[in-house]
């Protein structure tokens, strides 16, 4: 009889390796909620290799095209750009992206931390809030990118199912990837599910009714009441075409 197969790791090397180590106790399995180990999910059994040099943990699915948009790379290399100027084209000049970081920090900073940025694209959340924020988002090409510019922790994972336990952040920050998102009410009860008792949550989203390529884009009122559903409290402040979104954790949600 041969030996028996050990699994792989999902992490070349020691268990752990390249996660910060403030952030390894916060991870859990995105299908059973077990605990992550070296070898992958002690309650499952599930295996999470990495891919381009991040632990994949992706559990879900996304709109097909934008899937495929998202992982050409010179859509990932030229999104700075875009990103620079879209917030005041799209807001009509009410507010630039130095505003928008600032309205971020304003809001998460003081909840003091952990932070998680949701569908964090080149890491342009996650790097304002600094070394204690972990960026996610279901793209290979993006956090490759993410990471040369913006050094940083980054996991690959879908916002509908993230990769943590409960309470496990006392700030989420989800910008445009609102408008993307496959299931949308389900990335709010996730975003819900991962905060503390006082946790806050931060976005920005392209304002609607309706919308091109089968984009979410919901009114004010029908976001704020998406929200009020999933256990938050707060306002969804319309900016030109966006809507800035500043909520908290309702007590006894």
């Amino acid at each position: 009889m041969g030996a028996a197969k050990v699994p792989k790791p999902p992490f070349p090397g020691p268990p752990g390796e390249g996660v910060p180590s403030w952030l390894l106790p916060l991870l859990a399995c995105p299908f059973c909620r077990g605990p992550l180990l070296g070898e992958g999910c002690s309650r499952c059994g599930r295996v999470f290799p990495r891919k381009g040099g991040f632990l994949d943990l992706r559990a879900f699915r996304e709109r097909p095209l934008l899937g495929l948009l998202n992982r050409f790379p010179p859509v990932a290399r030229g999104y700075d750009l875009w990103r620079a100027r879209s917030t005041g084209l799209l807001s009509g000049g009410r507010l630039d992206l130095a505003g928008e970081l600032n309205l971020l920090r304003d809001w998460l900073l003081p909840t003091g931390g952990p932070f998680l940025d949701v569908g964090t694209g080149t890491g342009v959340y996650r790097e304002a809030l600094g070394e204690g924020m972990v960026g996610v988002d279901p793209s290979p090409a993006f956090l490759e990118v993410a990471q040369r510019r913006r050094p940083g922790a980054y996991l690959l994972a879908h916002g509908e199912r993230l990769p943590f336990r409960e309470g496990a952040f006392s700030g989420v920050a989800i910008g445009p990837t609102w408008n993307e998102f496959l299931d949308p009410v389900a990335a709010a009860r996730e975003a819900r599910r991962v905060l503390g008792p006082e946790g806050r949550l931060f976005g920005l989203l392209l304002l609607g009714p309706g919308g091109p390529w089968g984009l979410f884009r919901p009114t004010p009122e029908a976001f704020l009441s998406l929200l009020e559903g999933a256990g938050f409290r707060g306002e969804v402040r319309r900016l030109g075409r966006l809507g800035l979104v500043l909520a908290e954790v309702r007590g006894g949600a």
